[in-house]
């Protein structure tokens, strides 16, 4: 998931730097900035969520239905989620996750897989890519340190 620290509204200030960045040359630090970023592209708690809803939906009558249901209700609870419970104010943030999603949701099939031209082959390169160049490029706003 793209939480990135700084997008997120915070009652308090920082505490300071990481205890894995503090004192790192400038290179390292920029490398863990990616990290930190790169891990959270992956919507861990819409991922459980898709899964559980998935399990339940594969298993009944009507599932070619029911997974495209699945894949709404999960889109649209990481909307709500990343808005309303983790606080991600920014609009690009919030729509890169849910693109990160969907693109993993395609790589293992879901309501995908009915598709004539499906082919997770496909979703397996956009995945490296879009998780390669993401937190590349996005580096979400610059936060104003001097608000209390």
């Amino acid at each position: 998931m793209i939480l990135i620290d700084r997008n997120i509204k915070k009652e308090k200030p920082d505490s300071g730097p990481s205890p894995n960045t503090a004192g790192l040359p400038g290179k390292l630090d920029a490398y863990d900035n990616y990290y930190s970023r790169l891990i959270k592209l992956i919507p861990s708690e819409i991922i459980a969520l898709y899964l559980a809803l998935d399990g339940i939906a594969s298993a009944m009558q009507q599932k070619e239905i029911l997974l495209w249901v699945v894949f709404g209700i999960a889109v649209i609870g990481a909307w709500l989620y990343l808005g309303r419970l983790a606080n991600v104010s920014q609009l690009i943030q919030r729509l890169l996750t849910v693109l990160a999603f969907a693109i993993w949701v395609y790589v293992f099939g879901g309501p995908f897989a009915q598709l004539a031209w499906y082919d997770a082959g496909y979703g397996k390169l956009l995945l490296v890519v879009y998780t390669f160049f993401v937190p590349v490029f996005f580096k979400g706003e610059t936060r104003d340190t001097t608000e209390d």
